[in-house]
């Protein structure tokens, strides 16, 4: 086009141009065109030879390159269609959900924000008791160190609590004092407390209780070995699997699935309980079917009855569900503000004691928050975790929290009556004596804050 423009302007006489005819040679390529000068017709051979291909040829070729849109486009629809197909006769129709919900909406796994994607079971709040401000309420400031190590995490509620009083509280990223963030595995913690529960109302005769009592798969051979206790301290002996970056293991279909119990129940005891500390979400599902089986009452409706609404929580919390009036995700999803978490860590810090009344008999408290000392899979001696909570020392001091995916805290430190909640979208993978350096960073400025 370009050349056939460059030899008209050539053979321009003077006088307005007007195209009348080209043709173009498939041999030669040698453009040939008329055009008129006013009324003077002439012919115009350009001895230039056209380099470019001929317009036939370009038309093939688009024509050609359609259909290898079309058919690669095709090609990709039917792989596309078979992989669904295979995935929905192998049982993986949670890779869908799954997809969906992280994705297709820039995120690789599950976050603290994804409460409107799930179905819920609400735990509705008592009598409200919002929270003394300290006199010295965030008159304190995180050093700049601490301040940017938090926000490089993307943290989103840092709160401070000391003397049962808040001492300082700051927000991220739009985060509020009345934002509901999911908990991931702070949850395991609360199941753990309703067990203490349970026993005590007598529902459970004692942690050393066999599971088989309660759910009757797990009745024969090394099954029938697995206790209550076993659960509770990371030692059932079951390969659930804990990862939650195949798209296929179990926490996948855990969290995404919409058969909790069908996809629990196909797992089986494999090594003698009690021998070995590995951390399995399913023992948490477990431990959630069995507070069903044995009060009654769904682990959410528990826990409102027995903890939520006597805690002076000030919002509803939630429970994610695997379907519509189905099971609670015992292991993770629950629900709640960062104010109201640090009500979990208020009620332990006090042996179990709420104003003055016993939630939860103290001797448990004392017995969850000891190492069950069971050895992990290198051989070392488990001195990091009781029932459900996690366990650590912080410059000499004793601490006990609860833990969950990306980073989310319920931090206690006992001899300084200080409570720390840090709630965010990622976490540090460091570890320094079984403690992540992002929860040592949130005690140090927590510590820093409180002697300001």
């Amino acid at each position: 086009f370009l050349f056939l423009v460059t030899e008209l302007l050539r053979c321009k006489a003077g006088g307005a141009l007007q195209l009348r005819n080209y043709t173009i040679a498939k041999t030669t390529c040698i453009i040939r065109h008329e055009v008129r000068v006013k009324s003077v017709k002439l012919r115009c051979v350009p001895a230039a030879i056209c380099i470019l291909p001929s317009l036939t040829f370009a038309r093939s070729s688009i024509i050609n390159m359609k259909r290898w849109i079309k058919r690669i486009f095709l090609s990709l629809l039917l792989v596309v269609a078979l992989c669904c197909v295979l995935l929905w006769l192998t049982g993986n129709q949670h890779v869908f959900y799954g997809i969906g919900k992280t994705y297709f909406i820039g995120k690789s796994k599950p976050d603290i924000d994804d409460l409107p994607f799930f179905s819920v079971s609400t735990m509705t709040k008592g009598n409200p008791e919002p929270w003394l401000l300290s006199s010295s309420f965030n008159s304190g400031t995180l050093r700049l160190e601490h301040s940017e190590y938090l926000d490089s995490l993307e943290t989103c509620a840092f709160l401070v609590f000391r003397n049962d009083s808040l001492l300082f509280e700051k927000y991220w990223r739009d985060y509020t004092d009345s934002t509901m963030s999911n908990s991931f595995s702070m949850a395991k913690s609360f199941v753990g407390m309703l067990i203490g529960i349970a026993v005590d109302e007598g529902y459970i005769e004692s942690l050393d209780q066999k599971v088989g009592d309660f759910l009757p798969e797990f009745s024969e051979g090394l099954n029938a070995k697995l206790t209550i206790r076993n659960l509770l301290q990371m030692s059932s002996g079951i390969p659930f699997g804990e990862s939650y970056s195949s798209p296929f293991g179990f926490m996948a279909k855990a969290y995404y699935g919409k058969q909790l119990e069908e996809e629990t129940m196909k797992f089986k005891v494999e090594s003698e309980p009690g021998s070995m500390w590995i951390y399995e979400g399913g023992n948490s599902v477990l431990l959630g079917l069995i507070l069903k089986k044995a009060t009654g009452k769904t682990p959410s409706l528990y826990f409102q009855e027995k903890i939520w609404s006597c805690i002076g929580a000030e919002h509803n919390a939630h429970w994610n569900l695997d379907h519509e009036g189905g099971l609670e995700k015992t292991f993770s999803g629950f629900y709640a503000t960062a104010r109201d978490y640090a009500r979990i860590g208020k009620l332990f810090e006090h042996d179990g004691v709420w104003n003055a009344d016993t939630l939860i008999q103290p001797g448990f408290v004392e017995e969850a928050l000891t190492p069950c000392y069971i050895p992990d899979p290198k051989g070392e001696k488990c001195f990091w975790y009781g029932y459900h909570w996690w366990l650590g020392t912080h410059n000499d001091d004793f601490f006990f929290s609860c833990r969950g995916l990306r980073g989310q805290y319920i931090a206690v430190i006992p001899s300084q009556k200080i409570i720390v909640v840090r709630l965010g979208h990622n976490h540090s993978s460091t570890t320094n004596n079984r403690v992540s350096e992002d929860l040592r960073l949130c005690l140090d400025a927590a510590r820093d804050i409180a002697s300001q």
